[in-house]
């Protein structure tokens, strides 16, 4: 292979590694799978690929580049993770068009990358308001009392910072689990001494913070853009988180009435 070669070779293989560290940031930030497959095809094609492929589920990304002088790259990339992140998204969205519109070095594209991937959660306080606001507000919409709200308040407190902590060696359903548990007891064990009036009211409060509802509506916006799969991995994920919220409130209002 002549110095040449190896060249193109090695821009090729970058250039699908850059577009794929986009489409991963965007699957990883709760993207739809046909989002992401056109970003990364669209990124190629900016560059003066000849073809591309992209196949992308939940948890996995398979592309392929074929330049306009024949060489070839084949790469995948596995996604263990992933939540709702709409500021990540927006900033990968940037990336991409920018991209597309104007074509930058590869070293500007990375750095690109890295400054998207800097991009960080509103601010805690913010976030913290938001799931107070959130929880107490849906409580008085569902016909809860003022004392009913500021519970839900408490519980929507609860929530956001077991969302910020990480808790090593736990995976995602079994937190759901542990915090409608606790949530559940706590409002409970709250009414039950007088605080608030409607406990099933405050839950259906706190629920709404748990509920994957955006997941839930991405599963079916991919399954009729044509991603079946993803659609329906998507779906069932969404499906058994639901189950573990409700198994969770379902075990405290159990517990609770037979213990207080």
């Amino acid at each position: 292979m002549d110095s040449t070669q190896h060249i193109t070779r090695t821009f090729s293989d970058r250039l699908l590694c850059l577009a794929l560290d986009v489409g991963e940031g965007m699957l990883k930030s709760g993207a739809e799978i046909h989002r992401v497959e056109e970003s990364i095809r669209m990124i190629c094609i900016s560059y003066g690929a000849a073809h591309v492929e992209v196949f992308a589920i939940t948890s996995l990304i398979v592309a392929s580049v074929r330049l306009t002088d024949g060489e070839y790259s084949v790469q995948m990339r596995r996604v263990y993770n992933s939540s709702n992140h709409l500021l990540k998204i927006e900033a990968f969205n940037t990336v991409s068009r920018k991209i597309c519109s104007d074509t930058p070095s590869l070293d500007e594209f990375e750095e690109m990358i890295r400054e998207a991937k800097r991009k960080t959660h509103y601010p805690t306080t913010l976030h913290i308001l938001g799931g107070i606001l959130a929880a107490s507000a849906f409580t008085v919409v569902f016909g809860g009392s003022l004392f009913d709200a500021l519970i839900a308040a408490i519980m929507g407190l609860i929530v956001v910072l077991s969302d910020l902590v990480y808790i090593k060696n736990i995976n995602p359903t079994a937190k759901s689990v542990l915090i409608s548990f606790v949530c559940g007891t706590l409002t409970c064990i709250l009414v039950h001494f007088g605080i608030g009036h409607n406990e099933h009211k405050i839950m259906i409060g706190t629920i709404m913070l748990l509920i994957p509802g955006l997941a839930f509506g991405n599963s079916l916006r991919d399954m009729l853009d044509g991603d079946i799969i993803a659609g329906i991995f998507r779906l069932v994920q969404s499906c058994l988180t639901a189950v573990m919220i409700a198994i969770g409130f379902g075990l405290a209002i159990f517990i609770s009435g037979v213990l207080l």
